[in-house]
């Protein structure tokens, strides 16, 4: 079987150096890299790879304008949004400008290997808000969920997860935007929605 052909789009050499030895280390033959949108459309247009890792912010083109001309130029190209922006407004416009997969820069190795081998089979990881499900949820971030509906706090999930405050706030506003949650409430809908069970222990009954 054809290793994917894999290009990678991103303004820091370190950033690109780092991202070519992971996809490589994982059997993927890295056939191009661009500093900057211009070049990397320039270059898919020219090399049609399997997938494009693209940073959204990048100069001369952006990562989402680069998109949008790489779905023209380059159909059969699946577009891998890699970012440090963990806003929901970037994810809608990364969808917008016809993204498969949106991927935080702080998240996992699994996480951006298991989107970019995804996409090039024909998923669609980054589809309309809320409408993901359990399967695109890592082990740690289902934890997260089932802790914060059973309502416990920041510190307190970063203790039992023996994680640090910041890594727990990553978690969660990846599960709010895998999931579609907005509201408090939401995060109980979606623990049923997606099969996590809650433990909430029971409240003491008065005299």
């Amino acid at each position: 079987m054809a290793s994917l052909r894999v290009v990678i789009g991103d303004d820091h050499g370190l950033v690109r150096s780092g991202v070519r030895a992971l996809l490589a280390g994982r059997g993927m033959d890295v056939v191009g890299e661009a500093a900057d949108g211009r070049a990397l459309v320039s270059l898919v247009r020219a090399i049609h790879p399997d997938v494009a890792v693209v940073d959204v912010s990048m100069p001369l083109l952006d990562g989402l304008e680069a998109a949008r001309r790489i779905g023209r130029a380059a159909p059969d190209t699946r577009v891998v949004m890699l970012t440090m922006h963990d806003d929901e407004r970037f994810v809608a416009r990364a969808r917008e400008a016809g993204a498969a997969a949106y991927v935080l820069k702080d998240a996992c190795v699994d996480e951006l290997v298991s989107a970019v081998t995804r996409v090039a089979a024909g998923e669609r990881l980054l589809g309309e808000a809320g409408t993901s499900t359990s399967e695109e949820l890592t082990e740690r971030e289902r934890e997260v969920l089932r802790l914060v509906v059973e309502g416990k706090k920041n510190v307190e999930i970063a203790q039992i997860m023996s994680r640090s405050v910041h890594t727990v706030r990553s978690h969660r506003a990846r599960v709010m935007r895998k999931l579609g949650i907005h509201t408090a409430a939401d995060w109980a809908d979606a623990a049923e929605r997606t099969g996590i069970v809650v433990c909430v222990a029971p409240r003491e009954r008065r005299p």
